[in-house]
């Protein structure tokens, strides 16, 4: 059964038996855009807060995700699981899907599968799987596999906010989908760690790619029964 999508939750539920004796960071975080003005949100933005030499305990495999198809579209467009989690894709579509990923270490194909379908994957590796539609050139998602139990995707948030952090080294990585990867290494402490991080938009929304046979797509009006 799947007991829906898996986000930010799963994961940062691990954090709350970490020691008292912790810290927190926090801070603002923006996307600006190339002529300059900020997005006025976070949407897709992911953070992570990785040790570098802090002690924080291994994470296992988070409660399944659920990727959908609806609408010729993935939801949610980002998601967060750790490895060994099982991710399902069920079809809400009147029409077939077939969902890839050729991300080394977590390559993965369902085939064509029917409306009412949920083709399972389980993630093995840590990482940015980057998911496919052979079928509809438009669809595509992002699954961050992560090792850390301080993972957040900002939808509907202004910045980062870490609690219950052990003091040590980190390192702060914020990605989205048009600014790429931008990392900074910060100093935890018992109190509180403030920051301010800014993106910059320079990628298209739909990254260019080929299908899983390493081809081009058809045309768009060749898939508009599919």
């Amino acid at each position: 059964m799947i007991r829906g999508i898996a986000r930010g939750l799963p994961v940062l539920a691990l954090a709350l038996a970490l020691p008292v004796q912790a810290g927190s960071v926090r801070g603002p975080v923006r996307l600006r855009e190339k002529d300059g003005r900020f997005r006025p949100s976070l949407k897709d933005c992911v953070a992570l807060l990785e040790p570098l030499d802090a002690p924080v305990p291994a994470v296992g495999p988070s409660r399944p995700v659920a990727i959908r198809t609806v609408g010729k579209q993935f939801i949610p467009h980002v998601a967060l699981a750790t490895p060994g989690t099982e991710v399902a894709f069920p079809n809400l579509d009147h029409l077939v899907h077939n969902v890839f990923s050729v991300t080394q270490g977590n390559r993965f194909d369902t085939g064509q599968y029917r409306p009412g379908d949920a083709p399972r994957v389980r993630v093995a590796n840590p990482g940015l799987v980057k998911l496919y539609c052979n079928i509809h050139h438009q669809m595509n998602a992002f699954l961050w596999v992560v090792t850390t139990p301080f993972a957040q995707i900002l939808d509907g948030r202004a910045g980062v906010a870490f609690d219950r952090v052990p003091p040590g080294t980190y390192r702060l990585v914020l990605w989205h989908p048009e600014t790429g990867e931008k990392a900074w290494v910060l100093t935890v402490g018992t109190g509180l760690t403030e920051g301010a991080w800014d993106l910059d938009i320079s990628r298209p929304a739909l990254e260019p790619h080929k299908n899983k046979f390493g081809k081009d797509y058809p045309p768009p009006a060749d898939e508009r029964d599919y």
